[in-house]
Parts: C-alpha cells; structure tokens; sequence
C-alpha cells in the first residue's frame, strides 16, 4: 500500500428542516492535518463566551462513508475502508456521542447515530488528470455527490445524513494530505469533524462572538 498521502473529505447534506435542499457543504477544509494538543491560555485575552446563535444539530446522525476511486477495491486500501467502517460503528454508539448531548436544543436532542451501508464508487475516478496529477476541487466532489444521489447509488439525504467521501492516496485536492500513520489519522480526522458536524452542520449554530471560535473543538 502506497505511504505517501491520503485525503478525507467529510461532505455534509441538508440541514434541520428535510424540507430545504442546502447542497453539500465541505466540513474539512483543504489543509495538512497537525495533531497540536491543547492551546495555551493567551495573556488577556477575553473569557470564551459560546452563544447557540439558533442554528441546526443532527439529532441522530446517520453517516454514509463513501470510497471514491479504484484504489479502494482491493489490497491495503481495502483493508482499510473496511477498518474505517468498523471505527464508524463503534464511535457512532460511544460515550463520546454522548458527551455531545450539552450541544442540544429545544427542539432536537442529540444522542447515538449509527452507521448506513458503505459505498465504493470504483467505476470512474476522482477529479481529472493534469500533468501534475490527478486533481480534484470542492465542487467536483459536489457534484459528484449529488449525482450519487440522484442516481441512487448513495442513500438519499435526511436532516441527519453525513457523507464522508474518502479519496485515493494518488488524488490531490489543494492541500488537504494527511502525514503518519493513515488509520489513525483518518480516524483522528473523521471523529473531529464528525463532532463539529453533529453540532454544528450549517456553520450557524456556535460560536464565540469575541473570538469566533466554534465549539466542539472549533474550525
């Protein structure tokens, strides 16, 4: 299995009312992803203050991993998918789930998700080739999404589905690589923003008005 790069792009649908049709939303922004701990208090700066601003959550959550590309049909890659489905069963139904609950509303408890059938779309690549590469934008894995949907070949979206669209480690897109070792990165990824998500789907629900931070874990 190749040891150069992988990418995760978690591409969020709808919002809280089933009714509206937002189109999919990137939640990982195109950037390399460094594990840095906790941050250290900054001298002076103000209390964090986190204001519900009255956007939607995902009450149950309902995550679609979606495999995009050949590379995924056998080998290591295989392998792998098939770990990233079983970190997705567990953590859909763990205590972490639950510490989320604080993030709820008066219309929508949050509480455990679970995990729809996975889908491997191998039968065309990520992207386009250019001489750098094979290369892939936002709007392509948009598009592409909503294709998907159109077709059938991923389960329709609800007010809690969350697609995460996981591309081959030979497809570039702008930036967003992920260094070490992929399981655990993949995984320390995913659960991120699986959070931020569940809490935060529309990028409308909390944030500091001081900071602009976002809360759980900020963006």
């Amino acid at each position: 299995m190749s040891t150069e790069s992988r990418q995760v792009l978690p591409v969020q649908l709808g919002d809280a009312n089933p009714k509206q049709s937002t189109g999919p939303r990137r939640i990982v922004q195109s950037a390399d992803f460094v594990g840095r701990g906790a941050a250290a208090p900054i001298k002076g700066a103000p209390a964090p203050i986190l204001v519900n601003h009255g956007g939607p959550v995902l009450g149950s959550v309902e995550v679609v991993p979606i495999y995009w590309g050949n590379a995924w049909a056998n080998g290591g890659n295989a392998t792998l998918s098939t770990q990233l489905d079983e970190f997705f069963d567990f953590i859909l139904t763990s205590s972490l789930i639950d510490l989320l609950k604080e993030y709820s509303t008066s219309s929508t408890q949050i509480g455990r998700g679970r995990r729809l059938q996975s889908v491997r779309v191998t039968n065309n690549e990520p992207g386009t080739q250019t001489t750098s590469g094979r290369q892939v934008t936002d709007a392509q894995i948009q598009q592409s999404l909503q294709a998907w949907i159109k077709n059938g070949t991923v389960p329709a979206s609800t007010a809690d589905t969350l697609y995460f669209i996981y591309l081959p480690p030979y497809v570039n897109c702008n930036g967003c690589t992920f260094p070490g070792n992929f399981l655990n990165t993949l995984t320390e990824v995913s659960s991120h923003e699986l959070c931020e998500a569940i809490t935060d789907p529309a990028l409308n629900k909390w944030w500091d008005p001081n900071t602009f931070g976002t809360g759980p874990g900020g963006r």
